[in-house]
């Protein structure tokens, strides 16, 4: 979060103060949301290999994208993968 805070010239607090006016959501909560939606979407409609999407989307490593997918949606990326595309057929 940081960072973004950065690119925008603010300070962290700030940033999260404003999200939180906006959105009813803490800046922490909206990126968290953000990064899901773009793993959901890449895992889904791609065939791209699960290290790739994860440095594509700034994970230091394949392991921890693993991580944080599984806690956040309760399977590992290649489980949600092959999860929704049978849902989808």
């Amino acid at each position: 979060m940081a960072a973004h805070a950065e690119a925008l010239n603010v300070t962290p607090t700030h940033l999260t103060r404003v999200c939180k006016a906006a959105a009813g959501k803490t800046a922490a909560t909206l990126l968290t949301e953000r990064q899901l939606h773009a793993a959901r979407t890449l895992l889904i409609t791609s065939d791209i290999p699960i290290r790739d999407i994860a440095a594509r989307l700034g994970f230091g490593s394949a392991a921890y994208f693993t991580r944080f997918i599984t806690q956040h949606t309760g399977q590992p990326p290649s489980g949600l993968r092959d999860s929704v595309r049978k849902k989808l057929q």
